[in-house]
């Protein structure tokens, strides 16, 4: 394989994003040394925080400024609400996600619907023909390694599907006073992030009620995310 830094898909961003859960830090750092020898620039928090910063927004604009993300998929990121966030972010931005498998684990809930398009890699049992095929296929510009399992067997079906629905306006315009409170609303818990979830949630919901469930998978405890939804429910009703 090339060291040359200028293999890497063209674009104006110009790294990876490394999505991971805090506990597998030594996996993904590991995996950043391997992409970066390669001369696939990375991003990730545990080194690139600058001290002082506000972490959720720097999240946010290192996700703006990549090319793809690599999600380490094990059994702590899938309990992930931060992680879950990222995906999410990735999602709105048309950003190819590559998921690497550190262990055999499978998506639950919300997860699962976020990768049920996606094809993983495992970087076990051999790591180094897992970060190879990793290598080739961001090189190559797939969203998906080509060996990898897929995580839903009707993905072609529902791919098909999207393409034939029609067009549809939002639930919420992004200029709106209803967007601005719902916003307002989801910051409490999530900070940021809200608006790049609510740009998300509002394009692919059907409904209102459709658009403050999505919205509530990223309300950890149970009594906030009720709250959430009850103050969530009365401004789209409002509107209506």
């Amino acid at each position: 394989m090339s060291n040359d830094p200028m293999s890497k898909p063209a674009s104006n961003a110009d790294h990876l994003f490394i999505c991971y859960s805090s506990k597998d830090s030594a996996a993904a750092l590991g995996v950043v040394d391997s992409l970066e020898a390669e001369g696939l620039r990375c991003w990730i928090s545990a080194r690139d925080v600058p001290p002082g910063q506000n972490y959720q927004e720097t999240i946010v604009h290192a996700l703006e400024g990549a090319y793809g993300l690599i999600f380490l998929f094990s059994d702590e990121s899938a309990r992930s609400g931060e992680i879950r966030k990222e995906l999410s972010i990735a999602g709105s931005l048309d950003m190819p996600v590559y998921p690497l498998r550190l262990s055999p684990v499978l998506p639950t809930g919300a997860l699962r619907y976020e990768l049920a398009t996606r094809q993983w890699i495992d970087l076990f049992p051999d790591r180094t023909k897992g970060l190879r095929k990793l290598v080739e296929t961001i090189r190559k510009g797939d969203r998906a390694g080509s060996d990898g399992a897929t995580m839903a067997a009707s993905a072609p079906a529902v791919a098909v599907a999207r393409a034939r629905e029609p067009e549809r306006a939002p639930i919420l315009a992004a200029d709106s006073k209803e967007f601005e409170a719902v916003r307002t609303l989801l910051a409490r818990h999530v900070g940021p992030i809200a608006k790049v979830l609510i740009e998300k949630a509002t394009a692919d919901a059907r409904t209102p009620e459709d658009l403050c469930a999505r919205l509530a998978t990223h309300v950890r405890a149970e009594t906030d995310r009720a709250a959430f939804l009850k103050a969530a429910r009365a401004q789209l009703a409002a509107k209506a």
